[in-house]
């Protein structure tokens, strides 16, 4: 039996959901692969096609082709951005070929492009202090904004562990807070004295059930049926997603007057950066929930005026009689 395009993309996707990847990933991935799909109809490679039409011609124009588009903010897609259109038609290509024994183009015909150290940008103290003040006093989601920010910052979590807590992952006595991070591996992290106060006020405001720590003011989402496919509207208390979250952020940095570039990563940048600085880098690895001490090194680096006191204080030493 022939596979076609279509059955490559959604045998791949389905397969990420075995491994345990995040809705986000699936979402991203999904997107990256039905871009490149719509982009093959146009070369006359439609879903119907046998797989085996993806060819490398039709990968380097893909690529070609996002080298010259632009994105949503009217510019040219960053390397980092096509990387991960590129890793997505890799993986499919990979699962393609070694799973489902297809003759296709070698995964590294993708071409992924190297990008240089960006450094990494983390909140400092002032810039939070910044960015809760821009919170609307008048807003009627100013409460959980708040509480919302300081978690964020508090725990260090990536945006979708945020959304996935629960009531019972924390406890605001012990301010211990229980994460389910990527693999679903579960790690430990904490709420500052600050974050909790902050968070047992929004909690002490809510008369739903949801076992959700933070809720969407959205009550209706089309779910799929479970046995037809087929979505209909559901109406349920539902946590907030990631994407809302990071509206809220972007649109309080705006305000703040923080720089364009600002996202929600960056609280948790500045968290593991606090960490590594002052209890030492493995401190920062298991907070983070890092495999590799190597993804965690980034989070230590100093800044300029930090490395100028190292420097005059090594000086010093140097120069003190024996």
């Amino acid at each position: 039996m022939t596979t076609s395009v279509g059955q490559l993309k959604d045998a791949y996707l389905q397969h990420l959901v075995l491994k345990g990847r995040s809705d986000r990933t699936l979402e991203g991935y999904g997107a990256y692969l039905n871009e490149f799909i719509e982009f093959a109809k146009t070369r006359g490679v439609p879903l119907s096609a046998p797989a085996t039409k993806i060819d490398r011609e039709l990968l380097t124009a893909f690529q070609v082709r996002l080298a010259t588009r632009n994105g949503p903010n009217g510019r040219r897609l960053s390397l980092a951005t096509r990387n991960l259109f590129g890793s997505a038609v890799r993986g499919m290509l990979r699962h393609g070929v070694t799973v489902l024994d297809l003759r296709l183009p070698a995964p590294d015909t993708v071409v992924l492009a190297k990008v240089g150290d960006r450094g990494t940008r983390r909140m400092d103290t002032d810039e939070f202090e910044r960015l809760v003040a821009a919170i609307p006093k008048d807003s009627e989601h100013a409460l959980r904004d708040r509480a919302l920010l300081e978690v964020l910052f508090a725990t260090g979590c990536r945006l979708s562990e945020l959304c996935g807590l629960t009531r019972r992952r924390v406890n605001l006595k012990t301010r211990e807070v229980e994460v389910i991070g990527k693999g679903k591996k579960v790690r430990g992290t904490f709420l500052t004295e600050t974050a909790a106060d902050w968070l047992q006020r929004y909690l002490n405001t809510r008369r739903d059930d949801s076992p959700y720590l933070f809720i969407s003011r959205q009550t209706v989402r089309h779910i799929p049926d479970a046995k037809t496919g087929v979505t209909r509207p559901v109406k349920d208390v539902y946590p907030l997603h990631p994407n809302t979250v990071e509206h809220i952020v972007k649109q309080l940095a705006l305000r703040a007057g923080l720089p364009d570039e600002f996202s929600p990563h960056w609280l948790r940048h500045g968290r593991l950066t606090i960490v590594a600085r002052h209890a030492g880098l493995l401190a920062a690895q298991e907070l983070a929930g890092h495999a590799s001490p190597e993804t965690t090194k980034r989070y230590t680096k100093i800044t300029g005026s930090e490395l100028k006191k190292h420097f005059d204080n090594a000086d010093r030493q140097e120069r003190r009689p024996g």
